[in-house]
């Protein structure tokens, strides 16, 4: 039997989470789920810990690395987060599985195989040694970006970039300008580049500036659309998978 810990603050989540766990690995044993750094660190003083314990970066009451300041959970740790910029390097240096939101199947699979794998072989993880580098490595996000023009080359700084954007196959920045200019990077590993703290990939297709948001109008509780400036055709839908991160995003 595998006890499992959900650490997860939104309840869809953390239910679907469960369910995948559980259809993938029939030996495990929720032992709860919890919602907030709070929760957590109380449930982790007064219980046992467990095998595994499945943790969103971004809880409601702050940052989980925060349990950490007050518990130190013997056991390992397959981290969830919808921003694949926290601390990545440090994870994979101290063999931390993460799985980015929402969480695909094969993917925890997979992070289950390598737990399997690690206790297996008697292995395990510095602790301190991530929290350090969490808390101490300086992120080198990108600062400019260099564009073609014809037959000339022109730097836009990143602080300039609207918004960035695939189309056909491409993809593309914007500025504050409204000039748009072809780019050699994948959204995907824009993601990676880029501050979190202004820019969000609100869908599969575009990657926000913070102030490029002119007006947000809730078109349900799982849908949102965006009006930036400069413009563009009809407005943007946040992804109703990132629905939740979104507002998070905003409150920060």
């Amino acid at each position: 039997m595998i006890r499992t810990l959900i650490i997860e603050d939104e309840q869809a989540a953390a239910e679907r989470l469960e369910r995948m766990l559980l259809r993938i690995e029939p030996s495990i044993s929720i032992a709860a789920r919890l919602d907030s750094v709070e929760s957590s660190v109380i449930w982790l003083q007064q219980n046992p810990h467990p095998d595994l314990i499945m943790l969103d970066i971004q809880l409601g009451d702050g940052l989980s690395f925060d349990i950490f300041q007050k518990v130190k959970p013997d056991c390992f740790i397959i981290f969830t987060t919808a921003y694949d910029a926290y601390a990545i390097k440090a994870f994979e240096l101290n063999s931390i599985d993460y799985l980015l939101k929402p969480v695909d199947e094969e993917k925890l699979k997979t992070g289950l195989e390598k737990f399997h794998r690690l206790r297996t072989n008697h292995q395990s993880f510095n602790l301190e040694k991530m929290l350090d580098m969490i808390e101490g490595r300086q992120q080198d996000y990108k600062k400019r970006f260099v564009v073609s023009i014809a037959d000339k080359i022109k730097m836009v700084d990143t602080s300039h970039v609207a918004y960035f954007y695939s189309m056909e196959k491409s993809t593309f920045l914007c500025t504050f300008d409204n000039l748009h200019f072809p780019l050699d990077f994948s959204l995907d590993h824009l993601e990676t580049i880029l501050d979190p703290k202004v820019f969000f990939r609100i869908n599969r297709q575009y990657i926000l500036h913070d102030t490029a948001i002119e007006r947000i109008h809730i078109l349900s509780k799982s849908r949102i659309q965006i009006q930036t400036n400069p413009p563009i055709a009809d407005g943007l839908l946040v992804s109703s998978a990132r629905t939740s991160e979104f507002r998070k995003w905003l409150d920060k």
